[in-house]
C-alpha cells in the first residue's frame, strides 16, 4: 500500500508535463548538424541544455504516438510494457527540467541517460512481436 501511494503521488503532476511536452515538435537534426556539432562546438553544457529538453520531447511525443494504436494493441502486455518504459524515462529525464548546469549534475544526467538507453534497448523488437501477436490473434 505505501509503495502505491508513492508511485501516485511520483505521478500526480506527470500528465500535465506530458501534455506540455508533447505539444512541442522534436528539432529536426540531421546526421551532418549532428557530426558538425560533435566536430565543432560540442561541450557538456550545452549537449547537457539541449538533452534536457529535446528528450522529454521525443519521449512525450513517443508515448502520444503509442496512445493512437488500436485498443486491442493497447490491452497487450507487451504495450504496458513498453509504456512503462517510456514513462519511467520521462520520470527520469524531468528529475534533471531544473536542474543546475554543473558537472555533478551532468555526471548523474549521463548515468541516468545510460539506464534509459539499456531500458529501451529491445523497444523496436517487443512492438515487432506485438504486432506478429496481433495478426496471429486477428487473423488465426
Amino acid at each position: 500500500m505505501k509503495l502505491t501511494l508513492l508511485l501516485l503521488n511520483s505521478l500526480k503532476g506527470l500528465p500535465a508535463r506530458m501534455d506540455h511536452y508533447s505539444r512541442f515538435s522534436p528539432s529536426p537534426l540531421s546526421i551532418k548538424q549532428f557530426l558538425e556539432f560533435g566536430m565543432k562546438s560540442a561541450n557538456e553544457k550545452k549537449s547537457f541544455e539541449f538533452l534536457r529538453q529535446e528528450l522529454p520531447i521525443r519521449i512525450c511525443n513517443m508515448m502520444k504516438e503509442m496512445n493512437l494504436l488500436p485498443e486491442k494493441l493497447l490491452k497487450m502486455p507487451s504495450v504496458k510494457l513498453v509504456n512503462s518504459w517510456y514513462l519511467q524515462t520521462l520520470q527520469d529525464l524531468l528529475e534533471f527540467e531544473d536542474s543546475v548546469n554543473d558537472s555533478p549534475t551532468r555526471e548523474r544526467f549521463t548515468e541516468s541517460l545510460t539506464t534509459i538507453r539499456n531500458r529501451h534497448a529491445n523497444v523496436v523488437e517487443t512492438i515487432a512481436q506485438v504486432f506478429i501477436q496481433f495478426i496471429y490473434i486477428s487473423f488465426g
